[in-house]
């Protein structure tokens, strides 16, 4: 299942007596269904099917479709389960993933069966549908996924749909909004000078993308694009070289700040990855993912150096103390579990500390004072709670939240915080004054 905080909408396909031939309903199966193994980058077996000649041509078994003949394709005896290869009939997609339904698997047939024509010039590359447009009925909430803050410029960061306002860290007044970003912004991260600011977003099932802004102007600085699916994760190295980014299509991308190219790309989680955070030091960044796990990662070399499978359900938070010596991952279960990460974090050497019962509701989010004492979480049980970050210890509890407190952030000190709410509503705390609301 996508993260809670995404809307996602499904168009069926129609069941008709006869399927037509016709490439575009096609291209829309596979996407549906095949292309987060089978895309351009990284694909299962050296099989596109993202686009018409890579499909033609096949891949590590051979070509994949036999003009005409739909019951000699392999592509159509791995959708019904027919292929016998290695003696046995296996699917795609497999495991127990949603298979194609029987009217998908006969549109396929039909468009072999023609003689697999290929699109028509313009068609390929239209992956919308053509809806109408309908007005709300009211109006719409716009809201809140993340906060980031950036003291020298004494600057807050609220990422909403398609746009992102920048706000003063003290009078929390707007003074400038960002917009054109491509769907739900879900991840903010300013650089250390506080100069330039990262915002990921994307469409679910099409793309993510992260864009790079000046503070000073908000000029953009350039567009990192490369996922197939929208980015949830965002972090930046502590020396701004290197950013990271993680998205529903289960990959992590390591890119050069300076010029915009990826370095590489991380496989290993089986789920979205929700979050990342590097160490202190930059040479080690973690991961959580919908698989469960947390896994660490050597910057410099890509290589996966452990896996912590200690959590039971999905995890959407994780966090570095500032320190580095302790890693904080939270989700689903409800639990804020502690792990102490050695120098080099190889297996067996980042034993789990603690494992808190938390919250009533999946953890949406965790976050560090800068000075490391002090520990937000914030929960889909409307609460959001202050802790001793060294003894995991509460001492504060916020009830009452309007929504699900989706984002949260310290500011200039570990006194003053800000909460962004699903509900659009942004709620600023200071803890020797009474709270106020905007």
């Amino acid at each position: 299942m996508r993260r809670v905080l995404t809307l996602l909408f499904f168009l069926p396909l129609t069941a008709i007596a006869a399927p037509s031939a016709d490439y575009a309903r096609v291209a829309a199966i596979f996407s549906k269904h095949c292309l987060d193994c089978h895309a351009q980058q990284d694909p299962e077996g050296s099989f596109v099917l993202e686009t018409f000649a890579p499909l033609m041509k096949g891949g590590e078994s051979g070509p994949g479709i036999v003009s005409g003949k739909s019951s000699e394709s392999l592509l159509v005896k791995f959708l019904d389960g027919t292929s016998g290869r290695k003696g046995k009939n296996q699917f795609m997609p497999p495991g127990n993933r949603k298979r194609l339904s029987a009217d998908e698997i006969a549109v396929v047939r039909a468009w072999i069966d023609a003689g697999a024509p290929a699109p028509a010039a313009g068609e390929e590359n239209v992956r919308l549908a053509n809806l109408p447009k309908i007005a709300p009925r009211g109006t719409p909430r716009s809201p809140i996924n993340a906060l980031a803050y950036a003291p020298k410029p004494n600057l807050l960061a609220v990422a909403r749909h398609g746009a992102v306002e920048l706000r003063d860290g003290s009078a929390h007044t707007l003074l400038r909004t960002l917009t054109g970003l491509r769907g739900q912004v879900n991840a903010l991260v300013f650089s250390a000078d506080g100069a330039h600011l990262f915002a990921a977003a994307g469409e679910p099932g099409l793309a993510g993308e992260v864009r790079q802004f000046k503070t000073a102007d908000v000029a953009l600085v350039r567009v990192f694009e490369g996922h197939r699916d929208a980015i949830y994760a965002l972090a930046l190295s502590p020396d701004g070289a290197t950013l990271a980014t993680g998205s529903y299509d289960q990959k992590i991308i390591l890119w050069n700040t300076a010029n915009g190219a990826s370095i590489k790309v991380l496989n290993g989680h089986n789920g979205a990855v929700f979050a990342l955070d590097f160490r202190s030091d930059g040479k080690l960044l973690a991961s959580a993912s919908a698989d469960r796990t947390v896994k660490l990662w050597d910057v410099a070399s890509g290589e996966r150096r452990d896996t912590l499978a200690q959590s039971l359900k999905e995890l959407y938070t994780v966090a570095f103390s500032p320190d580095g010596k302790r890693l904080l991952a939270g989700g689903v279960d409800n639990r804020i579990r502690v792990w102490a990460i050695s120098e080099r974090a190889t297996e067996t050497t980042n034993p789990l500390l603690e494992s808190r019962f938390a919250h009533e509701g999946a953890i949406l989010k965790l976050a560090f004072a800068r000075d490391g004492r002090h520990l937000l979480s914030a929960a889909n049980d409307r609460t959001v709670k202050l802790w001793d970050a060294h003894e995991l210890k509460e001492k504060q509890l916020l009830t009452g939240q309007s929504d699900w407190p989706s984002a949260v952030s310290f500011l200039r000190d570990e006194s003053h915080f800000a909460i962004g709410r699903l509900d659009g509503s942004l709620d600023f705390h200071d803890l020797n004054q009474p709270r106020k609301e905007n």
